[in-house]
């Protein structure tokens, strides 16, 4: 395997080539952004590790450009002593990284063969990953007139119909944060709906990623309550290590995971508590991801009246759950984050407004 060391520091490029050469790996070096995108015009290697602060072109900046051009596995390495809860890293994974570790300082650090050892075996496991490459993000004003002609039939306008949405429930993954940010900001701050959203996180990362949904979404963002009930303009996601679901009353139940549940939170819990309970109420998003997580759900929203939204695979940057989802059934509308955006915007413009409660 032939990885790319991207860092300003000669003796941390010296300290990360030795580790992977004494594991079998080929090594190839850039002392900052322009150097890595200009080696890249030759040579392709299998994954990407990424310093954050480095003169000229930063790593975020360097990520994003990379992921223009090139479909990479990036993995961050910040010296951060605690990497994990860092905001360091939620904004390393909007960039489109698909995962966040602390740098080994060296082998007189008594924690570095263990760092060591995390680094390979993360290394070996995200370059088997089928990353997209990204284009970059329109500046969209308004709904394309594709939107308008996707859009349905002209919703019932009393909101006691059973076929007027009510309900909102996002699902996202490996390139999640990469998608939520192009699509959190442009839903419409009057929106009457509450948005349920489950994002596999590392534990640990809850409240950089919660700091972080809040900067970029005009609605409130809730860690949800055992029992809590939903209301309109807010959204909620569950604690850490746990799935969250809807119930027929409109309150969040929490269930705590077991330590073999490959998803954390479920995406497909969350889906089909809404299929039985809300199945005409609510629009389901499934977005960026690894895996199969959700499709299962989404399948059974769509299959029993409700509406299936999902990103585009080749807007994703990881597009294994998009892709789950599309082989499983026929959702109304498969766009990038930013049309689904003002897709939803076009429903809720068309559907009775409920009362909303930002508390």
């Amino acid at each position: 395997m032939q990885i790319l060391v991207v860092d300003d520091s000669a003796v941390a490029r010296l300290l990360l080539s030795s580790i992977f050469v004494a594991a079998g790996h080929q090594v190839l070096q850039a002392k900052d952004g322009y150097e890595a995108l200009a080696l890249l015009q030759k040579q392709q290697p299998d994954i990407v590790t990424m310093d954050v602060h480095m003169p000229g072109l930063n790593g975020f900046q360097t990520i994003v450009l990379m992921l223009e051009q090139y479909a990479l596995p990036v993995i961050v390495l910040t010296a951060d002593a605690n990497a994990k809860s860092a905001s360091t890293a939620i904004q390393a994974l909007a960039c489109g990284a698909l995962a966040v570790l602390e740098k080994p300082t060296g082998p007189t650090d008594p924690e570095f063969s263990a760092k060591a050892a995390e680094l390979l075996q993360v290394v070996q496991l995200m370059a088997q990953v089928q990353v997209v490459k990204r284009s970059a993000p329109a500046n969209v004003a308004a709904p394309s007139s594709a939107i308008q002609a996707a859009l349905p039939p002209v919703l019932p306008q009393h909101s006691a119909l059973p076929q007027t949405p009510a309900l909102l429930a996002i699902a996202a993954s490996a390139g999640g944060p990469a998608a939520l940010k192009l699509l959190l900001p442009l839903l419409d701050n009057n929106i009457s709906w509450p948005v349920l959203l489950v994002q596999h996180i590392t534990h640990g990362f809850l409240d950089s990623f919660t700091d972080w949904l809040r900067q970029i979404s005009k609605l409130p963002v809730h860690v949800a309550r055992q029992g809590q009930t939903l209301l309109g303009g807010n959204i909620y996601l569950p604690p850490d290590g746990f799935h969250l679901e809807c119930d027929a009353a409109r309150n969040i139940r929490l269930l705590k995971a077991h330590a073999d549940d490959l998803c954390v939170p479920s995406a497909n819990r969350l889906f089909l508590s809404l299929a039985q309970h809300h199945p005409t109420q609510v629009v389901a998003v499934q977005l960026s991801g690894m895996g199969l997580d959700g499709a299962n759900g989404i399948k059974a929203i769509v299959e029993a009246g409700g509406m299936g939204l999902v990103q585009d695979p080749a807007t994703a940057l990881i597009d294994s759950m998009p892709k789950a989802a599309l082989q499983l059934c026929k959702p109304q509308y498969v766009e990038s984050p930013q049309n689904l955006a003002w897709y939803i915007n076009s429903l809720l413009s068309r559907s009775q407004p409920q009362q909303r409660s930002r508390k």
